[in-house]
């Protein structure tokens, strides 16, 4: 199970942070998520991302101002 440790957003609300870690833990490539201080700590599934489950895990980051380049190397075969 690979493990991606990345700066976590600024929440402004219980139910904007809520509504971030629901839609994380609803993609299927995502076993779990915690956080850490700071960081979270996704939790994948083993195998290869989907270009769908990507897609979404983009979309959260980028929704919540947080940097999407560790997300990149999930996407490519290796």
């Amino acid at each position: 199970m690979a493990v991606l440790v990345v700066r976590g957003p600024i929440f402004h609300s219980t139910g904007d942070e809520n509504a971030f870690f629901g839609w994380v833990r609803k993609i299927g490539a995502v076993q779990r998520v915690n956080g850490r201080g700071r960081d979270l700590e996704i939790h994948l599934r083993p195998g290869k991302v989907s270009v769908d489950e990507l897609r979404e895990l983009r979309s959260a980051f980028y929704r919540y101002g947080m940097d999407t380049s560790d997300l990149e190397a999930l996407g490519k075969d290796g």
